[in-house]
């Protein structure tokens, strides 16, 4: 209406569109580094120890030791006549002595040592049911287990030592010389007895122990570099 016309132009404008992207191109670096391997062989080592030999010797030392000794001995007695008148005469008669030691030793006996312990004894007895219902005649019963506990004496048999005493006698003859009318005799008369302590040296045996070291070796195979 104003005087203007307008008129619909197609323009082609050309213009560069860029298009984004990685392009990615390989290449081989060589890369080079050390390695070290420990080479191991097998040699012999000496490993020794130290242990302790115990060397004991035994002394004896005398020393006094007192016991009691029972002595014995039967003397000769003169047997005359009434109104003997012989000559004196003189003889060597041999008079029978005895000594008695006595000597302690342990024993080991076996010694029974009793102990009284409850022990369980079980019997099976019938019970009636009397709560049950049943027909004359029949008497229902149940088994039940019955329990006591009576007493019972057990032993067991141990080693104890005990230390006993054993009379040891040794007896020999003694000279004596004795004097007596041809007319009269020797005869033996009552044993005389009586204890005597009589002090003795005897041999006490007395350890002595050392620790004496020496070594053990013994080569064992290990592995070096």
């Amino acid at each position: 209406p104003d005087g203007k016309r307008c008129i619909k132009k197609l323009v082609n404008v050309n213009e560069v569109v860029y298009d984004r992207g990685v392009e990615c191109h390989h290449k081989l670096k060589k890369k080079c580094h050390l390695t070290y391997v420990t080479d191991y062989h097998s040699a012999p080592e000496e490993k020794c120890e130290t242990n302790f030999k115990k060397n004991c010797h035994i002394t004896f030392t005398k020393e006094p030791h007192t016991e009691k000794v029972k002595k014995c001995h039967t003397p000769f007695e003169k047997k005359c006549g009434p109104g003997h008148k012989g000559k004196e005469i003189c003889k060597t008669i041999y008079e029978n002595v005895c000594e008695t030691k006595y000597e302690e030793y342990d024993l080991d006996e076996d010694k029974p040592v009793c102990k009284v312990v409850e022990e369980q004894r079980c019997k099976t007895k019938d019970v009636e049911l009397l709560h049950i219902p049943h027909h004359p005649g029949d008497r229902p019963y149940a088994k039940k287990e019955v329990c006591e506990n009576w007493p019972v004496k057990k032993c067991d048999i141990v080693k104890v030592k005990s230390k006993k005493i054993h009379p040891k006698s040794d007896c020999k003859k003694v000279p004596r010389k004795v004097c007596h009318p041809t007319d009269c005799e020797m005869v033996s008369g009552k044993e005389i007895c009586y204890e005597d302590e009589v002090t003795k040296l005897q041999n006490v045996p007395h350890e002595e122990c050392d620790l004496e070291p020496h070594k053990d070796c013994k080569t064992e195979s290990t592995l070096v570099p």
